[in-house]
């Protein structure tokens, strides 16, 4: 009985001992110690990569698991290759909606704080997946109509309907800020046409533009990362 109450008592000891070191260690100034310096930048001369440590470096292709199905297929052989960064195109949740528009136009629209319901923005503490319905892009419409018509309200150039010449400029200029990618010259055409042609009838030119802008605002290329 007292051997068992020594062994015990000794195990205890040293695993007190083993706690403590590792407290120790994730308490010390540097703070890359639990990484193997994993963000230590290079010296001089040294290649790149060399920072990191080998057991987080990727030298081969992984071995993937493979799963027979009921009917003795694989679950995995219909499955697609996918080239690297095509699967990324996912919608913005809700709450970076107002941060991005104040970096596209400088403004936040103010009926944006009040339509999280139409974007299902989840409750406190919880996380869903972006998603979009019928509701939430005509809400995303209304809303980019009534930053966009703030931001057109002021400036001179937006007091005249706009042509060929200064439609391209300003859908050209908006794509790039709102897309963060140059748009293809298809696109910029489209956007064109909506502002020359498909909107002639609207005979306020600042509300004309803010149509332009909305349909910018509402595109899929700014719904989406």
């Amino acid at each position: 009985m007292r051997i068992s109450l020594l062994m015990k008592s000794t195990r205890s000891a040293m695993i007190g001992l083993a706690v403590l070191g590792i407290a120790l260690v994730a308490c010390t100034e540097d703070a890359n110690s639990l990484t193997g310096s994993r963000e230590r930048p290079n010296e001089p001369g040294e290649p790149e990569g060399e920072g990191t440590p080998a057991a987080l470096q990727c030298t081969e292709k992984p071995e993937g698991r493979s799963y027979v199905l009921f009917d003795g297929m694989r679950l995995e052989g219909t499955r697609a290759n996918e080239n690297v960064g095509v699967n990324r195109a996912r919608f913005k949740p809700y709450v970076v909606l107002a941060g991005e528009y104040q970096r596209v136009l400088g403004v936040v629209p103010p009926s944006l704080a009040t339509a999280g319901a139409s974007f299902d923005d989840p409750p406190a503490r919880w996380y869903d997946e972006a998603a979009h319905s019928g509701v939430s892009l005509n809400a995303q419409f209304d809303i980019s109509f009534e930053a966009c018509r703030e931001h057109v309200k002021a400036p001179a150039e937006f007091g005249q309907a706009p042509n060929e010449g200064s439609a391209k400029t300003f859908c050209s200029s908006l794509m790039r800020k709102a897309w963060s990618k140059t748009a293809q010259p298809p696109e910029v055409d489209g956007c064109v046409q909506l502002a020359t042609k498909k909107l002639e009838s609207e005979p306020d030119a600042r509300r004309r533009w803010a149509y332009v802008c909305a349909s910018i605002l509402s595109s899929s290329h700014f719904l989406t990362f």
